[in-house]
């Protein structure tokens, strides 16, 4: 009697494809700036070059790479400048996204971030890096499309993806990163969110966020002053 074997699909070499990339980006092994040549991908992993770009447009839309136009692809990389400006712009747009949540919250989507916030801990129980950093950016997209406001949600999404890819490389995947810790950080922001309590959830927020920003300056030090005369 014949295997029966399960047929790759389109979307099955897409996932498996920018998983592999994804744990290349997290493990060191293609690093911040390096640039990602689509045919040598293709090669190295086996696969088509239509397959691969479907992969880098997804890892894209997570932050981990960045592609302008008619210019290559690079795995994300920001300078101590550029983050500490966007994470001025985040807390401001972010914040107020996060009270305006709290504000339209449907029993509906309080349900789903509850879901979200539970699959990144259970991903966080399992010390998937991978699956974490994914439910984690869906939760933060689920709060921002609760808000209903569309504008501010492209914005956020537009600013922050590319923190979010950054924060992984340079904090999630580090060693000694406590996943389930920062999971459950945002159970005060989801309590304030259940209460409709706007005011309770710019507080928690403030406090999550600020925590978070301090860990990701900590891993991007900045540059020593120039003590030459």
């Amino acid at each position: 009697m014949p295997l029966i074997t399960e047929k790759l699909t389109s979307a099955t070499l897409r996932f498996q494809t920018s998983e592999k990339i994804r744990a290349g980006i997290l493990s060191g092994s293609l690093k911040p700036g390096e640039r990602l040549v689509e045919r040598d991908l293709a090669e190295q992993l086996g696969t088509s070059l239509t397959v691969v770009r479907e992969a880098l447009v997804q890892l894209e839309t997570e932050g981990f790479i960045t592609k302008r136009p008619n210019s290559a692809t690079h795995i994300t990389q920001l300078g101590r400048s550029e983050i500490e400006q966007i994470l001025v712009v985040r807390r401001v747009l972010e914040g107020f996204a996060f009270e305006e949540a709290a504000r339209k919250a449907t029993n509906g989507r309080i349900s789903l971030l509850e879901t979200l916030h539970q699959e990144a801990v259970e991903a966080a129980r399992g010390s998937d890096y991978q699956a974490y950093i994914h439910a984690d950016l869906l939760w933060h997209d689920a709060v921002w499309q609760t808000t209903g406001n569309e504008a501010l949600r492209g914005t956020l999404r537009r600013l922050v993806l590319p923190l979010f890819g950054f924060s992984a490389i340079r904090v999630v995947s580090r060693e000694g990163f406590d996943l389930r810790q920062d999971a459950y950080s945002h159970l005060p922001l989801l309590e304030a969110i259940r209460k409709r309590d706007p005011e309770a959830t710019r507080r928690a927020f403030d406090v999550a966020y600020d925590a978070w920003s301090a860990r990701l300056l900590e891993a991007e030090p900045a540059p020593a002053a120039n003590t030459a005369r």
